[in-house]
């Protein structure tokens, strides 16, 4: 599976931003992070996984990790998990095209 591209969201002129889009190979956002700066989570990260419906849905989507790179982790696992669940079931699997192999790949 091609990986997917983080990109800082940018917030006009404020202090630097915080807050990262997990973007797919085929140019949809899938999911998010970003650090909780007050309460009682404050330094944590908070992740949202943004694709997916009905049964897939009722799954995680979200949630809190103590580090950026765990938090980036989980939208990983959770967009893997999407492309593995048939569309039917709320998933990505035959709704995202996928890089067709050429003859010479399948040649093995």
């Amino acid at each position: 599976m091609d990986n997917i591209v983080w990109q800082k969201t940018s917030i006009g002129a404020q202090e630097p931003s915080h807050e990262f889009t997990a973007i797919a190979p085929n140019g949809i956002d899938v999911g998010r992070i970003y650090r909780i700066d007050g309460g009682p989570l404050k330094g944590r990260w908070r992740w949202i996984f943004l694709l997916g419906h009905s049964q897939f849905r009722q799954g995680i989507m979200s949630g809190d990790q103590a580090s950026k790179h765990r938090a980036a982790n989980q939208v990983r696992k959770t967009y893997e998990r999407y492309l593995e669940t048939p569309g039917c079931a709320g998933g990505g699997q035959s709704r995202i095209p996928l890089k067709k192999q050429s003859n010479q790949d399948r040649a093995v």
